[in-house]
């Protein structure tokens, strides 16, 4: 909680507004790992096997 005090009131002296700061850093991480675990063997039962 003292992290996130902190945080915000850094961002309140620095004027940046972390509603649309967390919303674009979520869309690159969403856009940059669509794909990111699909062919993964290790999440992903692949055909004819067996666990």
């Amino acid at each position: 909680a003292d992290v996130l005090f902190v945080l915000i009131c850094l961002a309140n002296q620095t004027g940046i507004d972390l509603e649309k700061a967390l919303l674009k850093n979520l869309q690159k991480k969403e856009i940059r790992d669509k794909t990111r675990h699909k062919n993964n063997p290790k999440i992903n039962k692949q055909p004819g096997d067996i666990r």
